[in-house]
């Protein structure tokens, strides 16, 4: 980033972790927002507004802590289902097959080892843990709208700094 004669650095923020991140830069006549491979400036004068604001997702945590359930209440369960299961297949089989049992294959229609089923739930279960943790995390959100459209940028949990930074861009948009 290069100043502008007579420009100064108001405030930095930073948004985003490690090569997803980047910062939000404050100066006395525009905001830049820089990454690692693009960098934006909106002078001051085409702010239309600017929002800050954190918030949880109980929904989202909610939602994940009934699919983290799900998922691990079918991966204990499934050998006795799978049992029932084939039980009832047998009790059908000789009702309507003349045939007499024949081996240790006759009857069992589902063999899915237990291991197996753990490995299937494995996403379900982290995809439950991923939305219970984002949603009690919440998230903080910088907004800054012009008339042409507006820049977005989240980060995780609650960002005192990007806060900071929209109260500041606040007091001096109005200079």
């Amino acid at each position: 980033m290069q100043l502008a004669p007579e420009e100064e650095v108001v405030i930095e923020a930073r948004f985003g972790l490690g090569l997803f991140g980047g910062t939000a830069t404050l100066t006395t006549r525009r905001i830049l927002l820089s990454t690692a491979d693009s960098e934006e400036s909106v002078p001051l004068m085409a702010l239309t507004s600017v929002r800050a604001a954190f918030a949880r997702d109980f929904a989202a945590a909610f939602w994940g802590a009934l699919l983290l359930a799900f998922a691990i209440t079918f991966a204990v369960a499934y050998k006795p289902l799978e049992t029932g299961v084939n039980t009832l297949a047998m009790g059908i089989e000789k009702r309507m097959s003349d045939k007499a049992p024949e081996g240790e294959a006759y009857g069992r229609f589902i063999h899915v080892s237990n291991g197996l089923v753990w490995l299937l739930m494995l996403p379900l279960m982290g995809w439950g843990v991923y939305k219970v943790v984002g949603g009690l995390l919440g998230e903080t959100t910088l907004v800054i709208a012009t008339a042409s459209g507006e820049l977005r940028r989240t980060a995780r949990g609650r960002r005192e700094e990007l806060l900071e930074f929209g109260a500041e861009v606040g007091r001096h948009a109005g200079r």
